[in-house]
């Protein structure tokens, strides 16, 4: 009766391992935003990795637009810190081609809420990603990724989208 006992001790406790150590899925929220300038890779709908047509069919405006991801157009760096329970916030500044955009960011790593309050944004240049990049930041609810990979999803009426960004290489690599 001891050793049966014993077995399903140790049963339970081969059972539960992986179940108390799934619990920590917190994102180290820190790590993900702060350290590193981000820019835009594209921008598309929940769900699909291509960039979204903001441009209706219209070939020359679209290769227009894809001439300004270039430098430091439609860049993010966030300034933050821990700010406890999982969350980190602090200051954010960013640009698109000709619009510059600033203000307070605050994230959860629990549930990936993303606040972003704008305190400056112009209009830009760019009536196509360029209005989408700013706008889509004024709309962010939540982020996903981590420190190599970050998207932030924003809402527009009932369709979910997301920009997606990739850390910025030092350009002396």
């Amino acid at each position: 009766m001891k050793k049966i006992k014993i077995y399903i001790q140790l049963l339970l406790v081969a059972l539960l391992t992986p179940v108390l150590s799934a619990c920590d899925q917190e994102d180290d929220v820190v790590d993900i935003f702060t350290g590193k300038t981000w820019y835009m890779t594209y921008i598309a709908v929940e769900g699909q990795n291509k960039m979204y047509d903001f441009w209706q069919g219209n070939e020359d405006a679209r290769i227009q637009s894809f001439k300004t991801i270039t430098g430091d157009n439609y860049t993010l760096t966030f300034d933050g810190a821990d700010l406890g329970n999982s969350t980190a916030g602090g200051t954010f500044s960013g640009r698109a081609t000709s619009a510059s955009i600033s203000g307070q960011w605050n994230a959860s790593g629990e549930s990936r809420k993303l606040t972003l309050d704008i305190k400056n944004a112009g209009t830009d240049t760019d009536k196509y990603l360029g209005k989408a990049f700013i706008e889509g930041l004024k709309k962010a609810v939540r982020y996903g990724g981590d420190n190599k990979n970050l998207y932030i999803y924003y809402e527009e009426g009932q369709t979910v989208k997301f920009i997606s960004f990739a850390p910025q290489r030092n350009s002396g690599n």
